[in-house]
């Protein structure tokens, strides 16, 4: 072999540069290594942090809102390094000196107070953020003042593979543009408004997963892809389900909103992810080549999905969904799909303008809002609270409705739960093993049958809240008894109603409108909900044929376009808990009760 001339470099040894010469104690100059050199480029480059999850990271010092991950793709700190250190020295960073470096980078980061590092969507100051994605890395602001493109914001965030671009967003949009290119009902364009409004506009709250369904040809796949490019652009906007749930973490982690595309079933594994994906999800495995390193994986995510007929959710992936039926489209009404490109490419920055003001209406009404009840979904529920009193719709009772109809298809589907409802006809009391000899069939009982009283218990543990949505009552009477044996209760829906009627509805709403709600002015009162009201009540204005439309981008800023549902009236004098006058008339009356005075307003 030849040896090297003496004008010639080794290919692993890269050029002397200033910044790769040291000073030895002698005053002679000393050559640094690779990975020294590397460590000194990051730090005059970059500044350290790590996650709460202890992934580090480093941030540009030259400005930006984007980390690098020290390890990854295209996009890591380490392919940054390998770059920079090419371009300074002329050479290459070995694979090994760039593990060095990253070694000592990742210590280094450690020790700096930890940071939440975000994915498309984030809160702080009470405003969102959201990442556009682009690489100028701007970010948009939306509070109650409004929303702006900024280029400095006080949240850190991540990027993936994953990650696309959103438009730059456009004032003046209308949601018509929206509804045009979806092929959904007006009966349930409210619940798709309120999916993609919580999804732009709230990061810390679970959000419900969206079931597009329909028959071949009603654009479920069109549809999904929108609405996912609406809230987080990806250049796979559609996925095929994962095959298991390692699968399903690896992918979820990587994107804001996940997007399933033509499920025929959902199996128990990929039920059980979803349910923890929506109110958050975490998994440990063990760090790639090291022995007892761990990788911690936590995060919470929007989901949305299609399909043809999944059959029957389990009871709690069923209360945490929104299914939206969609119709088939006639031959007269199908349009190119270059053509629906087209339109959508044209309407999308508008529309995602017009949405970004709904944020806004809807953080600035959420304040206002008072829940009579509180459902499973509570966060989502006030969401549509909110756009209920901004456009005079009605989605709050159509998702609770739909609620207890998933339920009762869930209860229904069971065959277990489908043979309680044929023998339990009156209350029953009685241990899970009575339960199992009084509804055992005949013949050979379904795979999924209960093989013990064991079973039997888990059965009614995990399906009692979607059998109280169907209107039984199931009861833990515990085990205070001689046999010291677990008692249940069981009421069929029909005795649960002859024993307890439904009272008439009391002059309280479900949703109560303040009078400081909004940024334009006072709550509307409705004429019917103050009967003793001295002070000529304002009347509501109806509804327009399309309430979700917005033609200026500020639609419903204050509501009073239409008013509250209905509003609260005091018990005691009949006067409304919101409105002018409330002081002098009704609250000294209700300093002496044991009402909430914190509900009222001067």
């Amino acid at each position: 072999m030849n040896a090297p001339q003496p004008n010639q470099t080794a290919p692993d040894t890269p050029t002397p540069d200033p910044a790769a010469v040291a000073v030895a104690a002698d005053g002679a100059p000393e050559k640094k290594t690779a990975a020294s050199v590397l460590v000194d480029l990051a730090l005059q480059r970059y500044d350290l942090g790590c996650t709460p999850d202890g992934d580090a990271y480093a941030v540009p010092r030259t400005g930006g809102n984007v980390v690098r991950m020290l390890r990854g793709g295209r996009s890591s700190l380490r392919a940054e390094l390998a770059k920079a250190y090419r371009q300074q020295t002329g050479a290459i960073a070995g694979q090994q000196a760039l593990a060095d470096a990253l070694l000592v980078l990742q210590g280094t980061a450690t020790e700096a107070e930890s940071e939440a590092v975000h994915v498309r969507v984030a809160e702080h100051g009470g405003a969102t953020w959201i990442d556009l994605g682009d690489a100028a890395e701007h970010v948009v602001r939306v509070g109650v003042d409004g929303w702006s493109v900024v280029t400095e914001a006080p949240v850190l965030f991540r990027r993936t593979a994953l990650t696309g671009a959103l438009p730059m967003p456009e004032t003046g949009g209308s949601l018509d543009d929206l509804w045009a290119l979806l092929n959904v009902t007006e009966a349930d364009q409210p619940l798709v408004l309120g999916w993609l409004v919580a999804a732009l506009g709230w990061a810390h709250i679970p959000h419900p997963m969206l079931a597009l369904l329909g028959e071949q040809g009603t654009g479920k796949s069109s549809a999904t892809k929108n609405l996912v490019q609406l809230v987080d652009p990806s250049p796979v906007p559609l996925r095929k389900p994962p095959r298991d749930a390692d699968g399903w973490v690896t992918a979820a982690q990587g994107s804001w909103v996940v997007g399933l595309d033509n499920l025929s079933t959902i199996p128990p594994w990929l039920s059980d992810s979803l349910c923890r994906a929506v109110t958050g999800d975490g998994d440990v495995r063990r760090e790639l080549y090291s022995d007892d390193g761990l990788s911690v994986f936590s995060f919470r995510r929007v989901i949305l999905m299609n399909g043809i007929d999944v059959g029957a959710m389990a009871p709690d992936l069923a209360d945490r969904s929104i299914v939206v039926n969609l119709d088939r489209i006639t031959e007269d009404r199908r349009r190119p799909e270059s053509q629906l490109a087209t339109a959508w490419e044209s309407a999308h920055p508008r529309v995602f303008g017009a949405l970004l003001d709904q944020v806004r209406a809807c953080r600035t009404r959420m304040p206002s809002v008072r829940l009579g009840t509180m459902p499973r979904m509570a966060d989502f529920a006030m969401v549509l609270a909110a756009l209920d009193q901004i456009h005079g719709t009605d989605s709050l009772t159509a998702y609770s409705d739909q609620a207890n109809s998933l339920a009762l298809d869930a209860v229904t589907s069971d065959p277990f739960l489908a043979a309680i409802a044929e023998h339990v006809t009156a209350r029953w009391e009685g241990s899970a093993a009575d339960l199992l000899d009084l509804v055992q069939p005949d013949g050979k009982p379904p795979r999924s049958w209960p093989r013990s009283a064991r079973g039997v218990a888990g059965v009614l543990k995990r399906n009692a809240p979607a059998l109280r949505s169907a209107g039984w009552t199931v009861d833990d009477l515990g085990a205070h008894n001689r046999q010291k044996v677990t008692v249940w209760a069981l009421t069929p829906p029909e005795e649960v109603r002859e024993q307890h009627p439904q009272p008439p509805q009391p002059p309280y709403a479900q949703v109560t409108a303040l009078r400081d709600a909004g940024v334009a002015g006072q709550a509307r009162v409705s004429p019917e909900a103050t009967p003793a009201s001295p002070t000529p009540a304002t009347p509501a204005t109806p509804a327009r044929r399309n309430p979700l439309t917005s033609t200026n981008g500020g639609a419903g800023v204050a509501g009073d376009g239409y008013g509250p549902s209905q509003v609260a009236a005091c018990p005691e004098c009949g006067e409304p808990l919101a409105g002018p006058g409330y002081t002098t008339r009704c609250r000294p009356k209700h300093e002496a009760t044991n009402l909430e005075v914190t509900d009222h307003v001067a």
